[in-house]
């Protein structure tokens, strides 16, 4: 990692301290990620991205400026030749580094690829600086930053690298918002709501009961009560009504 110099340093922590007063269900809402362009310059596109991972991927969430900004028919070209991308989530999903394209491949080979005369030229794009962040098992989850003109530099890639634990604390705080948010539009009572929260983290009923200071038999009853009320069979499809934003690891 690049030694940061104070100022850097002190700017990111300044944009950590804000973004911790966050309340809105996004991880990484448009006015987080227009900043974190004044910290590390983008000028074609920043964003974050969550994909289920498949031959292409599957988007399942994203954040993005500027909004829709690829062109219908590179989109189109993208689904023909996706294996051309250079950052595939297949093979940097797990990466902690902050990546940029030098690493992955070199810039002359590349601008020999389909996908540079396709994608990244008709858009405008010399070079992308990505993070992935952890993600359960099947998905990647990536904060991508692009940008014409020059290369991304050292300085900005230990600017991303230091970010990296304040971006996992607020996905992780953005997911909390969102489950606590699914879990208030159930009908369920307090109760039923906190033991249904236990199974999601894979209690037992006699755990659960332990933990409450009730005994297992009032438990299961709860329970009874949770997979009427939600229409379900089983404890497993509970959770999964109940938490549709939280995919299993």
């Amino acid at each position: 990692m690049s030694a940061l110099r104070e100022r850097d340093v002190q700017s990111a922590l300044e944009l950590v301290y804000d973004a911790g007063m966050l309340t809105c269900p996004e991880p990484f809402p448009r006015e987080f990620l227009e900043r974190l362009t004044r910290l590390i310059p983008a000028d074609v596109i920043v964003g974050y991205h969550e994909a289920v991972i498949g031959a292409p991927c599957r988007t399942v969430e994203v954040i993005e400026i500027p909004a829709n900004p690829i062109p219908a028919e590179v989109e189109e070209a993208v689904r023909h030749i996706f294996r051309q991308e250079p950052f595939l989530h297949r093979r940097y999903r797990a990466e902690r580094r902050a990546l940029k394209l030098s690493d992955v491949v070199t810039r002359r080979r590349f601008r020999q690829t389909e996908w540079y005369s396709t994608v990244w030229k008709p858009l405008g794009i010399d070079d992308s600086l990505r993070v992935w962040l952890p993600a359960p098992v099947g998905r990647a989850r990536v904060i991508n930053l692009e940008r014409s003109g020059r290369t991304f530099t050292e300085r900005e890639r230990s600017l991303l690298e230091f970010l990296r634990p304040a971006l996992i604390k607020m996905h992780e705080a953005a997911s909390a918002r969102r489950r606590q948010k699914e879990l208030e539009a159930l009908p369920l009572t307090r109760r039923e709501t906190e033991i249904l929260g236990w199974i999601a983290h894979g209690k037992t009923t006699r755990e659960i009961a332990a933990i409450l200071v009730v005994s297992p038999h009032t438990v299961r009853k709860h329970i009874e009560h949770i997979l009427e009320k939600l229409d379900v069979r089983t404890r497993s499809a509970a959770v999964a009504r109940a938490f549709p934003c939280a995919p299993s690891a």
